[in-house]
């Protein structure tokens, strides 16, 4: 039996992969997330039309928020595709850098989309 050659970048790869996992588990609950809000709206039109004082709470955004979410955790995914595979690339060449742009650009999304999400509330 001949001996393979072994990946001296093994645990980086491995790193890789637990990173693109949680990148996964991250946009399915983004895009559960969306589809719960889209179902919740369905069910203020459906409590609309049956009581009519409800009217001041239903919402017509919130369908658009469900749907918006759902669009987001799909990009979130391909993001993750194309990160994996570049980080990947990057392992193996030897020339791997931190995407630090990346991760404090995506740290102030999502603060700005928490802020605006806070200012929507109230």
């Amino acid at each position: 039996m001949e001996n393979a050659p072994i990946n001296r970048h093994i645990s980086d790869h491995l790193a890789n992969e637990r990173t693109f996992l949680a990148w996964i588990r991250t946009s399915i609950a983004v895009m559960t997330l969306g589809v719960a809000i889209n179902r919740f709206s369905l069910f203020l039109v459906e409590m609309h039309q049956v009581v009519p004082e409800v009217r001041q709470i239903t919402n017509r955004h919130v369908e658009k928020l469900g749907i918006g979410l759902v669009v987001l955790g799909i990009v979130m995914l391909c993001g993750a595709i194309w990160h994996y595979l570049h980080v990947g690339r990057m392992i193996e060449s030897g020339s791997y850098r931190p995407a630090n742009r990346l991760v404090v650009g995506t740290a102030i999304l999502f603060i700005l989309m928490g802020g605006t999400a806070l200012a929507w509330l109230f």
